[in-house]
């Protein structure tokens, strides 16, 4: 862990305790203030150990001197049993195998990413900033990301995009010519191959890739086909961690996109977030938190908000807001990071409400500082 990846004001509270189970951190952000760089933190701090294993070694084969041969007919792999049962007893009366000792000693954590507002490629890209490779550790099955901003890829019977809410969805890119040059520009240079698609019925489709089952889409921005996609990816780390820990990015936008004007929507997903919350270790949401948003509360849409916010800040055990400073706008001060205890922080764990100050350099890096330094 380096200073440049993890301020080291900030690691007490970027770590998640044992004694945390099925606990709630909610992470605010502002417009010129998001919670990017804070999320990518937490997510450095839970898959650190993760990425830093290194591959199962297998053991040295058993070579033979040169020069010199092997006499007798080879032993059959079913006449050895009995070698391999008495060499691995005394291990198993001393507490268990080396596998069985592994996985009590060193539990799994794995976390569920559910992004909203960003695609896989910019948290592939940030989080390779800080030493993460989520692709391998999605491969691993120690990682899970959902995709809520490229909603209904290949979810309809004909191949077509499903979006919810009556929003644009965005749509892959398909070629205009499937043959010959009627629609192709000319151009220089090699011919450039085109993106092999997938075809079923004379329609396109666009589905994850052969060992890329840990992305998923949202078929559309339906609650209940949410509550099915995000149960299905959470039970599936479930089965492969011993821990695991969801991570949803910008929730508010489902709200935003689908709030219907009476409540119900929001209830809605508060019941979601509950049910999640028994299946996971621990939640941790970013939610936006302007002034018009929470303060103004004129529209159905502000008042939605509003009391969505404020419910989730009262069931969490710690809050994390960052604004911009009161006094404007400086050179070395992106913000302000407030860290306070939620409305569910009884627990056993103790935070001490602090605030610093952060800036976000160009290359990614962080510095936390206090007042006055």
């Amino acid at each position: 862990m380096t200073p440049r990846n993890i301020p080291h004001l900030l690691e007490p509270y970027l770590v998640i305790e044992p004694s945390q189970s099925q606990s709630q951190i909610l992470l605010t952000g502002i417009l010129g203030a998001n919670t990017n760089w804070l999320l990518l933190r937490y997510l450095y701090t839970l898959l650190k150990s993760s990425a830093s294993k290194p591959p199962p070694s297998r053991p040295p084969a058993v070579s033979q001197p040169q020069g010199q041969r092997r006499l007798g007919p080879r032993i059959p792999v079913a006449a050895e049993p009995e070698l391999e049962l008495r060499t691995s007893a005394p291990t198993q009366q001393n507490g268990g195998d080396a596998s069985d000792q592994g996985e009590s000693g060193n539990e799994t954590v794995g976390v569920l990413l559910v992004s909203f507002l960003r695609d896989f490629a910019f948290w592939k890209e940030s989080a390779g900033r800080l030493g993460l490779d989520l692709e391998g550790l999605g491969r691993r099955g120690e990682l899970g990301f959902v995709d809520g901003l490229c909603v209904g890829f290949g979810s309809g019977s004909d191949g077509e995009s499903v979006g919810g809410g009556g929003l644009p969805v965005r749509r892959p890119l398909v070629p205009l010519a499937t043959g010959g040059s009627a629609g192709a520009v000319p151009g220089r240079g090699p011919p450039v191959p085109r993106p092999a698609t997938t075809t079923t019925g004379g329609s396109s489709s666009q589905g994850p890739a052969e060992g890329e089952k840990w992305k998923r889409s949202l078929p559309n921005l339906a609650v209940a086909d949410v509550s099915k996609t995000l149960h299905s990816a959470l039970d599936e780390l479930c089965q492969k961690n011993n821990k695991v820990v969801m991570v949803i990015d910008q929730l508010d936008f489902l709200l935003a996109a689908t709030s219907d004007g009476n409540g119900l929507v929001s209830s809605a997903l508060k019941d979601l977030l509950l049910d999640l919350r028994e299946k996971s270790h621990a939640t941790i949401l970013t939610l936006s938190a302007d002034d018009p948003l929470i303060a103004s509360q004129v529209t159905t849409l502000e008042k939605d908000h509003a009391s969505f916010v404020l419910s989730l800040a009262h069931e969490a055990e710690m809050v994390v807001s960052l604004r911009l400073l009161d006094t404007g706008i400086a050179k070395d001060v992106s913000g302000v990071v407030r860290i306070t205890r939620g409305g569910d922080s009884g627990g056993q764990r103790q935070i001490e409400e602090k605030e610093f100050l952060y800036h976000v350099g160009g290359d990614g890096g962080v510095r936390v500082f206090e007042r006055g330094q």
